[in-house]
């Protein structure tokens, strides 16, 4: 196992790879950046945060399915031991990332088959994280992080699992995580993956879940869920759950 400190760019580095994705449409399409890592300023280095490159070196980019990305989620979450959410947020980190260590996974998932300007486009959206939207749902690498951080707010004892649950369909993914007073308030989290493991119909389609999710922004909007036992929130999902079904059943 090869494991080295956690490296990222400086902002003149960030700053000068934005400013020149046409220059460099070459090496996003089929080169690389190890000649210019040697610069000042694209190795800068976290002691609190260490790499494991045979981890990274199993990313695989090429099958673009849920099941990848949730290998994948596993994958880098095991790979950056030591990472904490506010580090996790810096754009630096995955932009480094992206560019050096795990270029050859992000080209594979997001800009193949990509030339000229819908190239620059998707390299300013997967290979950057400019806020912290684009951190959570739109870096290549970051996203696979968030997710699995996201799953272990949701369930502590069984990440892996809810992991499987969130990231069943797309559209499972951007109603759960992309909604931050979901993902963020870990009772309520925790009680809609409690409410997706006792019902599976909640995970049965994206329409399914899109309604129960609002339905339960109606029902449970004004509650505060921090207050509430676990049946009770257990009660209120199943509620949620029966009139999104028979929503749907109309």
């Amino acid at each position: 196992m090869t494991e080295t400190p956690l490296k990222y760019l400086s902002e003149k580095k960030l700053y000068e790879l934005k400013e020149n994705v046409a220059a460099n449409r070459d090496r996003y399409e089929v080169g690389d950046f190890l000649d210019l890592e040697h610069d000042n300023g694209w190795a800068v280095e976290t002691g609190t945060v260490s790499v494991d490159h045979d981890l990274l070196a199993a990313l695989d980019g090429t099958a673009r399915t849920a099941v990848a990305d949730i290998d994948n989620s596993l994958i880098l979450y095991r790979a950056l031991k030591g990472m904490t959410p506010a580090l996790a947020r810096e754009e630096r980190v995955w932009a480094r990332l992206t560019h050096v260590e795990c270029l050859g996974y992000a080209r594979d998932r997001w800009l193949f088959g990509n030339n000229g300007a819908q190239l620059d486009a998707q390299v300013r959206i997967h290979m950057f994280a400019p806020g912290l939207t684009a951190i959570r749902d739109d870096n290549s690498l970051s996203r696979l992080w968030w997710n699995m951080h996201i799953a272990s707010i949701a369930d502590p004892d069984d990440p892996e699992g809810a992991l499987r649950l969130i990231l069943k369909t797309l559209d499972i993914r951007s109603n759960f995580v992309e909604r931050t007073n979901t993902a963020a308030r870990q009772p309520l989290a925790r009680a809609v993956v409690r409410a997706m493991r006792r019902d599976p119909w909640i995970t049965s389609s994206a329409r399914a879940f899109r309604e129960f999710m609002i339905a339960l922004n109606r029902d449970g909007g004004g509650i505060l869920f921090e207050a509430l036992s676990d049946e009770e929130a257990n009660a209120l999902m199943d509620a949620c759950a029966s009139r999104a079904q028979a929503k749907i059943s109309l």
